[in-house]
């Protein structure tokens, strides 16, 4: 099972610039609350597949709007 705090530190790891995690939930939006362009979300889809050895396919990327969908899409593939 995958937590939001252990998305956070994915995200620390993915994205190459400081930024600020303090208010992200679950309901969080990734564009608008966390920053990430299309770029920084493959860098966090390919760190979730190795680690947790999961598979994201060109598909899933536009359905990944929410922290929420990012834990939903990795669970479901657990």
């Amino acid at each position: 099972m995958i937590t939001v705090d252990e998305l956070k530190n994915v995200l620390k790891t993915a994205l190459p610039y400081e930024i600020n995690l303090e208010g992200i939930n679950e309901e969080s939006d990734l564009r608008k609350d966390v920053g990430l362009n299309s770029i920084g979300m493959l860098y966090v889809a390919m760190i979730l597949e190795e680690k947790y050895s999961v598979q994201f396919s060109n598909e899933d990327f536009p359905k990944l709007n929410k922290v929420a969908d990012v834990i939903a899409k990795v669970e479901g593939r657990l």
